[in-house]
């Protein structure tokens, strides 16, 4: 499951944060795989710091005021550690995971659940959220800029330590199995007031290096009123959606 971020500096990162995402770029050592132009005005652009395909990676979500968030996975999806600027907070893994993310089970089993707890840092405090859900693989997939992606349904729920449901959220994102990647989709998030608010970050275009629009953190779609009359068409379903009452 990809955490949807967009809505300091990392550990293993130790560079400065440019003031606009034209200047931006991954850090020395570190190389770009992927770009990924998506709906309501984001972009993000995707590094590794190990030459290995299955080490840790990193991803920076950008909105058309620039930087939103830098987020760390393993190669397994585990979420590992976040930063996020607009409330200059932080979220790191604390482990062992009761239950880690595992892409490789959802792959191989169609469902993968997940337990696990993480360290928010914010500037007046810091506390601990467990975060627990699940991700399904619907038998549904979809095109999206040339690529087959499985439909993934997604739940996930985090709570703080006193008890309080600080995010609530059920939707669908996309798995591309070559690429092994999540990309965001529709989501429903509950808030703790009780109010509900609906996303929809579905990718567009999905840039591997070499191809036009590579390393961009402009985001292109859907970022002012004109560009309504440009919405991009949904993706296609190749195939019939199956229910699943698990998640």
């Amino acid at each position: 499951m990809r955490w949807s971020a967009i809505h300091t500096t990392l550990g293993a990162l130790a560079f400065a944060l440019p003031a606009a995402a034209a200047d931006f770029s991954p850090p020395r050592g570190c190389e770009a795989f992927l770009t990924v132009q998506s709906r309501s005005c984001s972009v993000a652009l995707q590094w590794r710091c190990g030459a290995e395909a299955d080490s840790d990676f990193w991803s920076a979500t950008f909105s058309s005021e620039g930087l939103e968030s830098i987020v760390r996975y393993s190669a397994d999806y585990q979420w590992l550690d976040a930063v996020y600027m607009w409330d200059n907070s932080r979220e790191e893994f604390q482990p062992p995971a009761t239950d880690p993310i595992s892409l490789r089970t959802l792959i191989d089993a169609g469902i993968d659940s997940f337990d696990f707890t993480m360290r928010r840092s914010q500037p007046d405090r810091s506390y601990d959220l467990r975060v627990v859900g699940a991700d399904l693989l619907t038998g549904e997939t979809v095109e999206v800029d040339g690529y087959s992606l499985d439909v993934v349904r997604t739940r996930v729920e985090i709570t703080a330590e006193d008890g309080t449901v600080e995010y609530k959220s059920e939707g669908r994102q996309y798995l591309s199995r070559p690429l092994r990647q999540f990309f965001l989709g529709t989501e429903r998030i509950s808030a703790p007031d009780g109010s509900v608010a609906e996303y929809d970050d579905t990718p567009v275009d999905i840039i591997e290096p070499g191809e036009p629009g590579f390393g961009a953190t402009e985001p292109l779609y859907e970022c002012n009123i004109q560009d309504a009359a440009m919405t991009p068409a949904a993706p296609q379903a190749a195939q019939k959606e199956t229910t699943h009452d698990q998640i």
